[in-house]
């Protein structure tokens, strides 16, 4: 993976490469090991089970709920203006 392409290092005449060597294991999923310029490192992201062992057996992921719903629009809590005065009956 990424640039394959030799180049000169320099005055010096020595190639470089920056390359990148990703392997995936079929064995393991979520077992990948990268190797670049003579070091490497295996990552592992899974349940520590091997494809094809009868005991492999993903669940499915819980139902998604439905949407609440949804409120009625209310007033405004601060009007920007004052609303009008009811005129009271003289009693």
């Amino acid at each position: 993976m990424g640039d394959t392409q030799q180049y000169t290092e320099g005055g010096e005449g020595e190639n470089v490469s920056y390359a990148v060597n990703v392997i995936k294991s079929l064995r393991w999923p979520g077992s990948i090991t990268v190797s670049k310029g003579g070091k490497c490192t295996t990552v592992y992201v899974g349940y520590g089970l091997k494809k094809g062992d009868p005991s492999y057996n993903p669940i499915e992921p819980p139902e998604v709920c439905q949407d609440p719903e949804e409120e009625e629009e209310k007033p405004e809590p601060n009007p920007l203006t004052e609303p009008p005065i009811k005129d009271e009956d003289d009693t």
